[in-house]
């Protein structure tokens, strides 16, 4: 690289450096934050526990409620039950499946009331820094559970408490309560090409 380039680089650096450093200035507050993974692209859940084992490493506290899912063992829970973290991670699936398969409302609607008994408990409780609650869009799409009454569930929990929502068609009352939304965009799926989902990478 010649020098005018160098240079020119290393102005940009310092402008840019200037620009975070203002940012990270501006962040003055210290809470929990609702955090909102939705789209039709692949990787919510992948994401949301990827954070669960970020909190564990700095000794930390989680919950996990998983809805519609649960009947297929999914390497993230193996690993955690192989691990015994039951001190440092409670869990609850749904345990139904996909809405899709059951084609059961009152089934389906007794568990979801079920797995809320135990997420209810969960934003309770000030000992747990995170807790995910995977594919709970769908829940509120279905009408399983009132989206109203969960937003306040969210809203009064610990000060010091993350939640995670995971799933697909996010109502737009989640969206406007959420500190941070991303959106995975589906551009390809192995699986629309033929392939099968694979443990390991799928789930």
């Amino acid at each position: 690289m010649e020098e005018d380039q160098k240079q020119r680089h290393n102005l940009r650096m310092q402008r840019k450096k200037a620009v975070v450093d203002t940012a990270i200035n501006r962040a003055n507050q210290s809470r929990g934050t609702l955090i909102l993974i939705t789209g039709n692209g692949k990787g919510k859940t992948t994401s949301a526990f990827g954070t669960l084992y970020r909190a564990l490493g700095h000794g930390q506290s989680v919950g996990v409620v998983q809805f519609i899912k649960g009947t297929q063992a999914s390497g993230e829970v193996i690993f955690l039950q192989q691990q015994a973290l039951t001190s440092t991670v409670r869990y609850h699936a749904m345990a139904t499946g996909f809405t899709w398969d059951t084609q059961n409302w009152d089934e389906d609607k007794r568990a979801a009331d079920e797995a809320w008994t135990q997420a209810s408990q969960m934003l309770k409780d000030p000992n747990l820094s995170l807790v995910i609650l995977d594919e709970l869009t769908y829940i509120l799409k279905y009408h399983y559970l009132n989206t109203a009454e969960v937003l306040a569930a969210i809203k009064t929990r610990p000060p010091m408490q993350t939640v995670i929502i995971t799933g697909r068609a996010a109502p737009p009352e989640l969206i406007d309560q959420a500190d941070t939304v991303s959106e995975i965009a589906d551009r390809k799926h192995a699986f629309k090409a033929g392939i099968k989902a694979q443990a390991g990478i799928d789930f």
